[in-house]
């Protein structure tokens, strides 16, 4: 393959270069298996993971051909991070091997296998909780997490039976699981790291749950307003934050139902527009804008602006 794929010729040089199957599965196997042996060796987790990035990136072009393998290597590597014998440094790399499969398949196809049963919920916003934002070894940890809560999420149960009798156990000071996931959320849209992208799709998810969505789109889309007004693309600090609230913005509209967010767009459009992203001399804040901006508010026209009447709105309130 590799003489046809030097070739002149650019039909051949497509045929050549087009495989037809997964051919690494017995080596990607052992490359797994192996990480309880050499996680504590730096040399040797280095080279093993060089080794899966290889493997991985053969099917950039085809990633559809991973899809019969995705579910064993995603049990191999969930069965070693749940387990109580692993070490933290063990349970990091194969966070690392699930955030390169998930480059390569595409993060929305990837994070539909990750297991979404109510039970779910608990463990994975607690270890979450307990990871260091600020450490840069570890984010694709917390990517990977957020992703997965994102999923556990979109399962239609009423989120105070995780609460249980949390209101009447003396000492218990422990918030509702809606408030603790939102503020994870938030907490994390302001981070530097790639784990803000997967902070907004969190908010995409959760926000636009029934229950979530009586109680706390109002706030939170206040809480985004408020953050964008009070930011500043001067600093780099603010040009993040910016980003993950607008990021947020562009999820929340793209994926909820018009009907809901139809009261809240002109006001968001108005703060939207003032603050001039459009303009800013941040080419991050500019291709978050260019990108979520037409897709967001397609249906969110001019036309239908002047021809609705816009209800009374307490809690949302222009930067």
């Amino acid at each position: 393959m590799e003489g046809a794929c030097n070739g002149e010729d650019a039909e051949v040089l497509a045929q050549a270069c087009v495989l037809s199957e997964f051919t690494e599965s017995t080596e990607t196997r052992a490359l797994i298996s192996s990480l309880p042996d050499i996680h504590h060796d730096t040399v040797s987790r280095e080279a093993t993971i060089e080794k899966f990035v290889v493997i991985m990136d053969r099917y950039q072009e085809q990633p559809h051909l991973l899809d019969p393998h995705l579910e064993w290597m995603l049990n191999m590597l969930l069965e070693m991070i749940r387990s109580e014998k692993s070490p933290p440094l063990l349970v990091h790399l194969c966070f690392k091997f699930l955030y390169i499969i998930s480059k390569v398949r595409g993060y929305k196809i990837f994070m539909q296998l990750f297991p979404h049963e109510v039970s779910d919920v608990q463990p994975v916003l607690d270890l979450l909780c307990r990871q260091d934002q600020k450490d840069t070894e570890t984010w694709e940890t917390r990517y990977i997490l957020l992703l997965w809560l994102s999923m556990t999420c979109l399962i239609p149960f009423d989120l105070s039976r995780l609460d249980g009798h949390l209101s009447t156990v003396p000492g218990t000071n422990r918030e509702p699981i809606m408030d603790r996931i939102l503020e994870v959320a938030k907490s994390f849209l302001r981070v530097s790291d790639k784990s803000r992208d997967a902070a907004s799709v969190l908010v995409s998810k959760f926000v636009t749950r029934p229950d979530v969505k009586q109680k706390r789109l109002g706030d939170f889309l206040d809480w985004c307003l408020t953050t964008i007004s009070q930011s500043s693309e001067m600093t780099m600090e603010g040009t993040v934050i910016l980003d993950g609230a607008l990021q947020s913005l562009a999820q929340l509209f793209k994926h909820g139902k018009r009907d809901d967010f139809l009261q809240y767009a002109p006001t968001v459009l108005q703060c939207l527009n003032q603050k001039k992203i459009a303009e800013s001399n941040q080419a991050t804040l500019r291709k978050t804008w260019s990108k979520s901006c037409p897709e967001t508010w397609l249906n969110f026209s001019e036309t239908t602006f002047g021809q609705m009447e816009v209800p009374e709105r307490k809690s949302v309130t222009c930067c």
